[in-house]
């Protein structure tokens, strides 16, 4: 699987490049240049995905963020899935600041997967405002992905 960040109900968790301090982004202030909390360093933009580690996160997420949300479900088992993983990484890369990626595990988060009705993976979904404006099935290029957002917000 690819690199991601790591969240917590409240936020997503960002090392400082300077001093190696982890702080956390609040959900809401996603879009704002953040400083360290230990040595006042800027934090780099959000670049990763970010997996979604409990149901509440991943509520708070889609309540909170001002940021459009792209959601890759997916399952450790799936093939396509692993294929697609570091694309996903890429296409988070390529809209670093103007949107946020995220993973949901359907197997760990089942309720969320059953919320958005997930029959087959890799799926996609774009959140903006807390709701969903668009939804594509199967692995494509990062360059796809971040069309396809860029066509659906």
């Amino acid at each position: 699987m690819s690199e991601t960040l790591n969240c917590d109900d409240k936020g997503v968790i960002l090392s400082c490049l300077e001093c190696g301090t982890d702080n956390r982004i609040g959900f809401s202030k996603l879009d704002a240049e953040g400083r360290c909390g230990s040595c006042k360093a800027a934090l780099p933009k959000i670049s990763l995905p970010f997996d979604m580690g409990t149901s509440a996160a991943f509520a708070n997420l889609v309540k909170q963020s001002p940021l459009p949300v792209v959601v890759d479900f997916w399952a450790p088992w799936c093939g396509p899935c692993q294929m697609m993983g570091p694309e996903f990484s890429k296409g988070a890369q390529m809209t670093s600041g103007q949107a946020v990626f995220v993973k949901v595990n359907t197997e760990a988060l089942q309720d969320v997967a059953g919320q958005f009705r997930i029959s087959g993976i890799p799926a996609f979904a774009i959140l903006k405002d807390g709701q969903e404006v668009a939804r594509a099935t199967g692995a494509r290029m990062a360059a796809q992905l971040v069309d396809w957002l860029r066509q659906n917000i």
